[in-house]
């Protein structure tokens, strides 16, 4: 667990450009070439590129949009879902994206709309700190 832990830091304190690069480079996992596969290969790649193009954007003021933050999050659990879904055992590009995760989790959140701010939190609650499942 210690290993884990220093892993997870060392992400968190790596420049946006060398995660950038790393996402873009890292193996998907999906080899099958079914219906469900290929849509969800195209999900994955989707997904790299927005992330790659905002994590290039970033300026280094430790901060991330709270919504930007919560979409993000939400992917990345439908993405766990239908990885789970179509039985694919390759994760390292989910298990990336967590780690991407704790990185967003360490930065300065910006709200621009409060109230729709406090609703998501309570929907959301405990979520990211405990690894639960949304409601």
């Amino acid at each position: 667990m210690n290993h884990i832990g220093s892993i997870s830091d060392t992400l968190a304190n790596a420049d946006w450009d060398t995660l950038a690069h790393m996402l873009r480079t890292l193996n998907s996992g999906i080899d099958a070439n079914n219906v469900k596969t290929k849509r969800l290969r195209t999900k994955v790649g989707i997904v790299r590129i927005i992330l790659c193009e905002k994590m290039q954007g970033f300026n280094g003021e430790n901060s991330i949009d709270l919504q930007w933050f919560m979409g993000t999050f939400k992917t990345l659990r439908s993405m766990e879902r239908e990885f789970d879904a179509n039985a694919i055992k390759k994760r390292e590009f989910l298990i990336f994206l967590k780690l991407l995760m704790y990185k967003f989790g360490k930065q300065k959140l910006i709200v621009k709309k409060p109230r729709d701010t406090l609703a998501e939190f309570g929907r959301m609650k405990g979520v990211v700190e405990n690894g639960n499942r949304p409601l």
